[in-house]
């Protein structure tokens, strides 16, 4: 897997069969140790990054430690199950993610509006993008769908600094919206978990009739 750190997934795995990513279980080092094939002091060090990584959550007691699974976690155990699927068989190379159309806070046309990122979109993405984002608030079950599409290789804008501030790296995957040619970008500082952002060559809202509220559908390609 191609993420920025490298995950003992190894172990990640270990504690989901024993049932971490539904809440936390009763583990030790020496229950790993023996499940992994490694030392104790392997196993506490595979335990220490998996949570320096935010991908468990772990408290400590006398005879052990109750350790669960973290929404992140999860989204990384989700990428290297489709990851490896698509190695074994062959599986849609799409994936679907459903919402409401929301206001931004604006951001959108801010971001959109900087020279440097319209240039990198252009080379990158194959279009001009319009000065602002169509927002998205994901249902329930598209939002691990997002997180697990972050975690997944895509094409990347790099940031970089003006006189007032610097602007980070964007992650983006081309996707469709109503045969609309657009595509979902992930800004790595992003906070706003349960929203997706989409740019096009044009304004969706007037080129598509979209209004606030309206259920819509985004065709990611992976």
């Amino acid at each position: 897997m191609r993420l920025k750190k490298t995950v003992p997934i190894e172990a990640l795995i270990q504690l989901a069969k024993e049932g971490a990513h539904r809440g936390a279980v009763r583990t030790s080092l020496n229950w790993l140790a023996d499940r992994s094939g490694t030392s104790r002091q392997t196993a506490a060090r595979r335990l220490a990054e998996l949570e320096g990584q935010g991908l468990i959550e772990r408290t400590m007691e006398p005879r052990g430690q109750n350790v669960r699974i973290t929404p992140a976690g999860l989204a990384v155990l989700r990428a290297f199950h489709q990851e490896l699927g698509s190695i074994i068989k062959p599986t849609p190379r799409t994936m679907i993610l459903s919402g409401r159309i929301v206001t931004g806070v604006g951001e959108g046309s801010y971001y959109m509006s900087q020279t440097h990122y319209i240039k990198q979109f252009e080379k990158e993405a194959g279009f001009v993008p319009y000065p602002g984002t169509l927002d998205i608030k994901l249902e329930k079950d598209s939002v691990g769908l997002k997180e697990m599409i972050a975690r997944l290789p895509s094409k990347e804008v790099p940031g970089f600094d003006t006189n007032e501030r610097a602007f980070g790296p964007v992650k983006f995957f081309p996707a469709k919206l109503r045969k609309s040619r657009v595509a979902i970008v992930l800004p790595l500082r992003s906070h706003y978990t349960d929203i997706v952002e989409l740019i096009a060559p044009q304004n969706l809202r007037k080129a598509r009739g979209l209004k606030d509220g309206d259920f819509v559908q985004v065709e990611v390609m992976v």
